[in-house]
């Protein structure tokens, strides 16, 4: 018997327009109790690089809420520490990186790259979510019509990770970056290409291991304008989603988020990924101008979700409405907050829920 599409994936072709999926960014952290618990006495390293916790967080979301789309538990920079620049993550800080590199001499600290290798709990991680899921399917019922949920994974895209790689921790100047970019030009492409060419590799290895969609992370691709945009990330994010293409055909959907990206809707849409992750910034004239082919997720403010039950209401049911008459996947504009109240995501799960009931 072939196995059902899963939720995400029918939303891309269309198999099921009446059906609304829901997942989000963060959906496996530190807002869950049960995340909490777990991660208590252990680094975000011990938790990640753990194949047997990272498929248990990652599944958490999903026990408590049923939720359309399963993320794999894991960072951006998991294949910057695999190509052999070390790392760390501080609280309250985030990652640190233990050598930068800014110099075109400095490039060969990233060495040899191999997702097999390098990041292997990746795939077993994944492997683990997939057989997951199939107990799902195998278990369903025809009183159960919700389709299976969706195997995402996920990577940083070059712009950010070079960010990083540069500043050597999480920068809210990019002095650095930018003085790298636009006073060492040279230096800066290669180091992009590099890490575009990891990408490639990395996510390859996803598929591979059973992820179904892919989320493109462009974190700080926001804060470039537009030309310099398509100079220091565009063209390296449409290379990763091209090579992707070629070499693995139908396998996959591809949905590209780019964080404060309201300024660059119409550059992003130009790549045609299958899906566009949007900040809730976005004017409701450039979603419009989205050509229909591509879904759209995105556009609410994650803390809308800090307001009364009636103002949560009321913010999932106006974000299902601007979408209307797409491809629409609901998700939030940008990661949800440690400190989000869970009564609040019930309610905003449960108008998702409500709409695709009554449609």
């Amino acid at each position: 018997m072939q196995e059902a599409r899963s939720s995400l994936v029918q939303v891309f072709e269309q198999r099921n327009p009446d059906y609304l999926p829901i997942w989000y960014m963060r959906q496996a952290g530190r807002y869950l109790p049960e995340y909490n618990e777990l991660r208590k006495g252990k680094t975000f390293l011990d938790l990640s690089t753990n194949p047997k916790l990272s498929i248990e967080i990652s599944l958490q979301p999903h026990r408590r809420y049923g939720l359309d789309g399963i993320i794999m538990f894991s960072d951006i920079l998991t294949p910057v520490h695999g190509a052999g620049i070390p790392l760390h993550f501080e609280e309250g800080r985030g990652p640190v990186l233990e050598k930068t590199i800014r110099e075109e001499s400095e490039l060969s600290i990233i060495s040899d790259y191999r997702p097999d290798r390098d990041n292997g709990y990746v795939g077993e991680t994944l492997q683990g979510i997939r057989e997951y899921i199939q107990g799902l399917n195998a278990s369903g019922t025809d009183a159960q019509p919700a389709p299976p949920p969706t195997l995402i994974g996920f990577a940083g895209a070059p712009f950010t990770l070079a960010s990083y790689i540069v500043e050597g921790a999480t920068t809210r100047k990019f002095e650095q970056t930018k003085r790298s970019a636009f006073r060492d030009t040279k230096f800066f492409l290669k180091l992009l290409d590099r890490l575009a060419e990891i990408t490639i590799e990395y996510l390859g290895y996803q598929i591979e291991n059973g992820a179904e969609v892919l989320q493109l992370f462009d974190s700080w691709g926001g804060i470039l304008a537009g030309d310099d945009y398509e100079e220091f990330s565009g063209q390296f994010n449409r290379k990763i989603l091209d090579a992707l293409r070629s070499r693995h055909s139908e396998k996959f959907k591809f949905i590209m988020f780019t964080g404060n990206s309201s300024h660059l809707v119409g550059r992003i849409a130009a790549m045609k990924p299958d899906g566009i992750s949007l900040d809730w910034r976005t004017e409701q004239r450039d979603i419009d101008a989205i050509d229909s082919s591509i879904a759209v997720q995105g556009c609410m403010d994650p803390l809308v979700l800090y307001g009364d039950r009636e103002r949560v209401i009321r913010e999932t049911r106006k974000n299902i409405s601007r979408f209307a008459g797409r491809k629409h996947i609901f998700n939030l504009g940008h990661g949800i907050h440690p400190s989000t109240p869970l009564e609040n995501v019930q309610a905003m799960i449960e108008t998702v829920r409500s709409h695709r009931d009554n449609t």
